[in-house]
């Protein structure tokens, strides 16, 4: 059977996806790529990725990696100094397929992407290619919040006057975040009208496998909290360590379930506050399996409080299992949980201590803001709601015909 575009005489819209990072690596943003990537209905898009050369290959999206560099092994987050060469060579990766795939649309991830995209079609002008650029936060801002350059203020600086010349670049904006969008107006001066919120999606977690708590080695009259996600100071993993040494010390009842990476530092801080009874630390796990992992969990909680503009994946994943949330009460948190979240004072971890009381304390709430939760990931940070906003803009760059990119691929699950 043709699709709109054969009947018309058309090929499918070519889009390269350039990921500055060892894509796929289990962590939020690489989930963010990988689910955009996934929501577009391969009919109607070809969707090419250039990334690192490290990291796992995900089924069903075209990859193409750099060529190697020796001693660059790591997936991790943060600075690296391998990071200027992997960015040269995604560079001449990305030039290299630009010529031979002929997209319509550079889609650049992350600052970087977005630099390298304009590089690239700069270079080939006469091919009038459109660029994208996703942004998942401030530069500045997150090497302000992993604290990269605390020795060296006028770096920081240089950062933010070369975030504020990307910025100049890329036709139209992909924000993960209202904050990020906020910061781009008001910070960065950019025009309204190229930036539009692309809030992360969540695949539909109905009819997965889930495991017991017998699978884990988990007591089961234990109160579990889950948390999932980077341990980095950044991601809020301080406030993690306080909850299980204060919660931990006044009740007998509970258990952490701490999902992420690198794992050697909490290892170590568990094994010095005698908690390794009441604690797992499962390290990094595959994406695949999350929901298998939440679901042996009683709640949730995000301790992430940066101003960096970067949203929370880990909190929709909370939502889409069904778990009540205990957060801090910030703009990105709001947005995301509405009415269905329990808030605590923000920066303070006495303040999430008590909100997780409160929810542990009070069942039938717990369970109707995780019901709304649930109900509310559905409606509003599904799949075909990031595939329609992704099409709505691809398709006003490249000329199409936007009601032919507005169907669900028949052979993508949901």
């Amino acid at each position: 059977m043709s699709t709109p575009f054969a009947q018309e005489g058309m090929n499918r819209l070519k889009v390269l996806h350039i990921a500055p990072t060892p894509f796929f690596a289990d962590r939020g943003c690489h989930i963010r790529i990988r689910n955009e990537i996934e929501s577009l209905p391969r009919q109607d898009v070809e969707v090419t990725l250039c990334t690192y050369h490290q990291g796992r290959d995900i089924e069903g999206i075209q990859t193409h990696r750099t060529w190697k560099i020796p001693g660059y092994a790591s997936t991790g987050v943060g600075f690296s100094i391998f990071k200027f060469p992997a960015d040269i060579f995604l560079f001449a990766l990305v030039l290299r397929k630009s010529i031979l795939i002929r997209p319509d649309i550079l889609h650049g991830h992350l600052h970087e992407g977005a630099l390298i995209g304009w590089c690239v079609r700069t270079l080939l002008f006469w091919r009038k290619i459109a660029l994208v650029m996703d942004m998942q936060g401030s530069l500045s801002g997150e090497l302000a919040t992993y604290g990269t350059f605390h020795r060296f203020p006028f770096m920081l600086k240089l950062f933010r006057l070369i975030e504020k010349v990307i910025y100049r670049l890329p036709d139209r904006f992909f924000c993960s975040s209202s904050r990020s969008r906020e910061a781009l107006v008001n910070e960065f001066h950019v025009q309204p009208d190229k930036i539009h919120l692309l809030e992360d999606a969540v695949p539909d977690f109905r009819g997965r496998d889930v495991l017991r708590r017998a699978d884990l080695h988990i007591p089961p009259e234990k109160k579990v909290i889950v948390y999932a996600g980077s341990l980095l100071a950044g991601k809020g993993i301080d406030s993690v360590k306080y909850l299980m040494k204060s919660l931990l010390g006044q009740r007998e009842d509970l258990f952490f379930l701490i999902i992420g990476y690198p794992e050697a530092e909490l290892q170590t801080f568990v094994q010095e506050n005698r908690l390794s009874q009441d604690c797992l630390i499962t390290g990094r796990l595959d994406y695949e399996q999350l929901l298998a992992y939440l679901a042996v969990a009683d709640l949730a909680i995000e301790p992430k409080f940066a101003d960096s503009g970067e949203a929370s994946g880990k909190t929709l994943h909370y939502m889409a299992a069904g778990l009540p949330v205990v957060c801090f009460d910030t703009g990105n948190n709001r947005r995301l949980l509405a009415d269905s979240g329990f808030y605590a004072d923000p920066g303070s971890d006495q303040s999430l201590a008590a909100a997780v009381f409160k929810a542990l304390g009070d069942h039938e709430a717990a369970c109707r803001k995780a019901d709304e939760g649930r109900n509310r990931v559905r409606r509003h940070f599904s799949m075909d709601r990031c595939r329609d906003v992704l099409l709505g803009q691809y398709a006003k760059l490249s000329g199409r015909d936007e009601a032919t990119m507005r169907r669900p691929d028949p052979d993508r699950g949901q």
